[in-house]
């Protein structure tokens, strides 16, 4: 067979109108799905910094919650008398004792047992100089404490603490036979035991 003239291989291989169409429709198609490979990669990355910022929340949240949950002892000494019902000591009648008294030394400092807004810091006649503290909500219920027979206060209304703040000093004011604490405790207004909100350190 005789070889092909150059006109007759140059025919050959001359692309055509469609074949021009269909390469570049192939180009686009190819950058296109680069593009595409591009854009989820980066759709991808911001929704993975997302994940990673919401678990890093919720861990945030939930250690605080857990915190939220342990309060500090709040002055030096352990329970003399917990809560319940008992004779009291200087009215001589059953009563509720409505809060724990944690024996310690007069002047000793009464600490904050959790971070909270004060909403009282004046003087009773039964209670003595006494603080309270609200805590907000804490498992689904509103926690207040209280703090009473102090020999003094540190705080005042309206005052936000932290948990360990000295907000106080152990005193005898009141109706009070002897240097203590008596710390009470508020779950929605009503009386609770406070000991087992708490962590001695």
């Amino acid at each position: 067979m005789p070889p092909a003239s150059a006109a007759a291989v140059a025919a050959e291989r001359a692309p055509t109108f469609e074949d021009l169409l269909e390469n570049r429709s192939k180009q686009l198609q190819a950058t296109a799905a680069q593009v595409d490979q591009v854009r989820f990669q980066s759709l991808l990355a911001k929704h993975e910094k997302r994940e990673r910022k919401v678990a890093s929340d919720i861990e945030a949240e939930l250690t605080r919650l857990k915190d939220l949950s342990r309060f500090t002892w709040p002055t030096k000494g352990g329970v003399a008398s917990g809560f319940g019902m008992r004779k009291h000591p200087i009215l001589g009648s059953m009563r509720l004792h409505n809060g724990a008294d944690i024996g310690g030394a007069c002047g000793n400092p009464i600490y904050a047992t959790q971070s909270g807004t004060v909403t009282r810091a004046n003087f009773s006649r039964s209670a003595g100089n006494n603080v309270r503290i609200d805590h907000g909500r804490i498992k689904g219920k509103n926690v207040e404490t209280s703090y009473l027979h102090m020999s003094k206060y540190a705080v005042s209304a309206g005052q936000s603490v932290t948990k360990g703040d000295v907000i106080g000093y152990v005193g005898t004011t009141g109706l009070s036979t002897a240097c203590h604490l008596h710390l009470a405790l508020y779950e929605n207004g009503k009386g609770a035991d406070p000991v087992p909100y708490l962590v001695k350190d």
